[in-house]
């Protein structure tokens, strides 16, 4: 009875937590897709001679999928990242920091950035209607 109890207990909060993968990848996908970036990516990153980059903390799951220009988008932490510059003689300033991802029921806030000089402030706002993400709001600059 007791175990039943702490199992109960357990799954309570995992609840309130009920974002799946799925959902964590398309607003992700959504906000690198942002119309209001796409005056901000340069011609060696839509050729892919650049990478594009999303740093890896505990908002960003290690499984991550994501597309840009039909390139997988790379998942790092900022120690990879210097380690594939060395090795790739590379200017890799093209990466995604995901400051905040907050839910709340079937909504999301997004605070984002892109670049590391001269970095590109990312404001989302988005809502989930019939287990498709729609974004509300948008800003980037």
């Amino acid at each position: 009875m007791k175990k039943l109890f702490l199992i109960f207990i357990l799954s309570i909060p995992l609840s309130f937590f009920a974002q799946t993968a799925r959902d964590i990848n398309v607003i992700i996908q959504k906000t690198v897709d942002l119309h209001a970036l796409k005056a901000y990516f340069n011609d060696e990153e839509k050729s892919g001679d650049i990478p594009i980059i999303i740093i890896n903390d505990d908002k960003i799951p290690n499984n991550l999928i994501v597309f840009k220009f039909n390139k997988r988008v790379k998942v790092m932490s900022f120690g990879e990242i210097e380690t594939f510059k060395n090795m790739s003689q590379k200017n890799l300033d093209s990466y995604f920091v995901f400051e905040i991802i907050e839910f709340k029921g079937d909504e999301v806030k997004i605070k984002a950035s892109f670049r590391k000089n001269e970095p590109i402030a990312i404001n989302v706002s988005m809502k989930k209607e019939n287990n498709d993400w729609k974004i509300v709001d948008s800003k980037a600059g």
